[in-house]
């Protein structure tokens, strides 16, 4: 884990430091993260832009090397009435990042109880929770594999 966490942000030159960041912000009064996914285009490039929108619960990553858009789990069944914010970086004001997606499961079983849809932005290396909600049905462990 290469977090540096000495200064305003919690930056990071390494992607997979989403996961120790969405573990130490879902821990603070949160639903602790159980399963993590870095998310990867099939094209294979890391890096997206992001919508989301909280109080629909959803969230789409358009890649930045080939456009297709990746609905976040199954977040297209709420898309239509969604309101999503456009992801930028709070300092740099870029709009690439890298993904990662965080579950927190219910105790016990592999059902998802809270996702947390984690970033880094891809020019300066901050890293940030851009959006979170409830998985209100059991059976949802297939989401870990449509981060």
């Amino acid at each position: 884990m290469s977090i540096d966490t000495s200064g305003t942000w919690w930056t990071s030159i390494d992607p997979g430091d989403i996961r120790g960041f969405l573990e130490a912000y879902s821990s603070d009064g949160g639903y602790p993260i159980d399963e993590f996914t870095l998310s990867r285009c099939s094209c294979g490039l890391i890096e997206f832009r992001l919508d989301a929108d909280d109080n629909e619960g959803c969230a789409k990553r358009i890649c930045k090397a080939c456009g297709e858009n990746h609905f976040i789990c199954d977040t297209d069944e709420y898309w239509e009435d969604a309101e999503p914010e456009h992801w930028t970086c709070i300092e740099c004001k870029k709009d690439t990042c890298n993904v990662g997606v965080g579950f927190a499961l219910y105790e016990g079983t592999r059902d998802i109880k809270w996702i947390y849809v984690g970033c880094r932005c891809s020019d300066c290396g901050i890293l940030g929770c851009f959006a979170g909600w409830k998985v209100g049905y059991g059976d949802s462990e297939h989401l870990i594999a449509k981060a």
